[in-house]
C-alpha cells in the first residue's frame, strides 16, 4: 500500500499501457507524459509530441472569465482503470531538435476502475500541514512490512524497518479516523485513514473540524482507495490550495487539548470537542465559516479585521435568526403602524419623487438593530460577557473597509487577536465544547497564553 502522495504520482508516472481516448487541449498525438507536485502544491502535467503535432485549444481572450472543462482521458490497455486530467491550463512550450514539451498546469487528476472488479474498502487521504507541535497520543507501528494502525494492518512498501510514529484517532457514529503525521526514512508522511470511503463532502466536515480544534488548517491533496485485499482501486490528486499562507501559520488551538500539558493531545478530550463541533457543523454552517476563518487568518492585519468581522457576523446571524431576534420592533403590529406614520408623512413632504423614494428604502430597512447591539444581545443570549476591550475592538473592525487610515499598527495588530478569539469563544460556546478558552491577547503564567473561562471577556491585562 502507498501512504505517501508521490508514491501515487510514481504509480501513474509507470503506467506503461496508457493509451490517449480524447484530448481537447494540447498538442498531440502524445509519446510521452509525467507528472510532478511542486513546492506551492500545484500539479503539472508534462507531455512530449513531435514537431509536426497539433493542438485543439481555443485561444480564451485576455481578461475573459470562464470555466476550465478542458480534459485529457486516458486508457490502461491491460484493464479496466481510466484516467482523466482536468482543469488543463498550458503555460510553457517548448520545441527542440528532438520534438515539443509542452507543461501544464491541471486541476485534478482522477483514476477509477471497473467498479465489478474490486470492492472499495479503505480511503487514504493525502494531506499536509499538519500541525508539529503536538505530541499525538496513539502510535503507528511497522514491523517487517507491516504497518499496524489502531486495529489495522497494511501492507507497508517501505523498508522493512521497525519503527513506532504518533497519529490521533477520532470517532464519529462507527467511523474511525486516523490522524497520522511522521518522518520515516526522511520522508514526511501526512496522511489521514479511513476505516471506509467517505465522499468529498463528509471527509471536509471532519477536516475542517479536526483543523480548527488543532489551530492550524489541514490541506486536502487527494486520495486513494484500497480493497479489503489491499489492493489499489481508485485514486485522486487535487491541486493544493493554502489560503495564500497556511504554512506560515502558528498553532493555535482555541482550548486545552490536555489537562497535563498545553504540547499534549488527550485522546478523550479531542473527541469530546470533535464530536461537539461536528454536530452543530450543519446547523452554523462551519463550511462556509471556516473558509473565511482561514483566509483572515492568513491574511495582513490591514484587511483580517474585516474578515474575522463577517466570521462573527456570520454566526451572529444563524443564531439569533434561530434562537431570537434582531428587529427593534419586536411587535409586527407595532412596527407597521410606525411605517404607516413615517410613510405619511414622507408623502406629504414637498421634495422630489426620486428623494422620497431614498427616504421610504431607508425606512423599509429600518427595523434592524445596529450592528453594535446586536452583538451586545448575541453574548447576552449567550450568557457570556462582551467587555469594553472587545467591544471598541469591534467599532474599529471596518475602518480599512472604509478606505481610513490604521493610526496604531500595534493596537490594530493586537486587535486581530481579540477578534479571532472573539470568533474562537463563540464556536466553543454554540457547540458545546468545554469551558474555557485561550486568550491570545494576554499572556499568562510562564509567558504561555491565558486560558481562561468562556464566559469571562478579554480584557488588558499587564504582561
Amino acid at each position: 500500500m502507498y501512504f505517501l502522495e508521490s508514491e501515487i504520482i510514481g504509480f501513474f508516472n509507470n503506467l506503461k499501457g496508457l493509451e490517449v481516448i480524447s484530448n481537447n487541449c494540447l498538442y498531440a498525438p502524445i509519446q510521452k507524459f509525467s507528472l510532478i507536485r511542486d513546492s506551492n502544491l500545484r500539479l503539472i502535467l508534462e507531455t512530449e509530441s513531435k514537431i509536426s503535432s497539433a493542438t485543439k485549444a481555443k485561444d480564451i481572450p485576455l481578461g475573459k472569465v470562464y470555466m476550465n472543462d478542458s480534459e485529457i482521458v486516458l486508457k490502461d490497455r491491460c484493464s479496466t482503470r481510466k484516467v482523466s486530467l482536468n482543469g488543463i491550463n498550458s503555460y510553457s512550450i517548448n520545441d527542440n531538435n528532438y520534438g515539443r514539451l509542452e507543461k501544464s498546469y491541471i486541476t485534478s487528476i482522477e483514476s477509477i476502475v471497473d467498479e465489478k472488479e474490486l470492492d472499495e474498502k479503505y480511503l487514504i487521504e493525502f494531506v499536509s500541514n499538519i500541525s508539529e507541535d503536538f505530541l499525538f497520543p496513539d502510535f503507528v507501528k511497522s514491523n517487517k512490512g507491516l504497518l499496524k494502525i489502531d486495529k489495522i494492518e497494511f501492507k507497508d512498501n517501505s523498508e522493512n524497518i521497525s519503527f513506532s510514529k504518533g497519529y490521533l484517532k477520532v470517532c464519529i457514529d462507527d467511523i474511525s479516523i486516523h490522524v497520522c503525521s511522521y518522518i520515516h526514512n526522511k520522508k514526511k508522511y501526512e496522511y489521514i485513514l479511513y476505516d471506509r470511503v467517505l465522499s468529498n463532502e463528509e471527509r471536509r466536515k471532519i477536516v475542517n473540524c479536526i483543523s480548527f480544534i488543532i489551530g492550524k488548517p489541514i490541506l486536502s491533496l487527494g486520495y486513494v482507495t484500497y480493497s479489503t485485499s489491499q489492493e489499489l482501486v481508485n485514486f485522486k490528486l487535487n491541486q493544493g490550495y493554502d489560503y495564500k499562507g497556511a504554512f506560515n501559520l502558528p498553532t493555535l488551538p482555541p482550548t486545552l487539548l490536555s489537562n497535563s500539558s498545553v504540547d499534549l493531545i488527550d485522546s478523550k478530550i479531542f473527541q469530546q470537542h470533535f464530536i461537539s463541533l461536528y454536530n452543530s457543523y450543519d446547523e452554523y454552517d462551519y463550511s462556509h465559516l471556516f473558509w473565511l476563518y482561514w483566509h483572515a487568518s492568513c491574511s495582513h492585519f490591514y484587511s483580517a479585521s474585516v474578515q474575522f468581522g463577517a466570521c462573527i457576523e456570520s454566526l451572529q446571524k444563524k443564531y439569533l435568526d434561530k434562537h431570537s431576534s434582531v428587529k427593534i420592533f419586536e411587535s409586527k403590529s407595532n412596527w407597521k403602524t410606525f411605517r404607516s406614520q413615517v410613510l405619511n408623512i414622507i408623502e406629504e413632504l414637498k421634495i422630489s419623487e426620486d428623494q422620497k423614494k431614498l427616504l421610504i428604502g431607508k425606512i423599509e430597512n429600518a427595523n434592524v438593530l445596529p450592528q453594535k447591539l446586536q452583538l451586545k444581545k448575541f453574548f447576552n443570549e449567550l450568557e457570556m460577557e462582551l467587555s469594553n476591550l472587545e467591544l471598541n475592538t469591534w467599532d474599529q473592525r471596518n475602518i480599512p473597509a472604509h478606505g481610513k487610515k490604521v493610526e496604531n499598527n500595534i493596537d490594530y495588530i493586537r486587535g486581530i487577536k481579540i477578534l479571532r478569539t472573539l470568533v474562537n469563544r463563540i464556536i466553543l460556546k454554540i457547540s458545546g465544547v468545554g469551558e474555557y478558552y485561550f486568550d491570545y491577547y494576554n499572556l499568562g503564567q510562564d509567558r504561555q497564553y491565558k486560558l481562561s473561562y468562556i464566559k469571562d471577556g478579554i480584557k488588558e491585562e499587564s504582561n
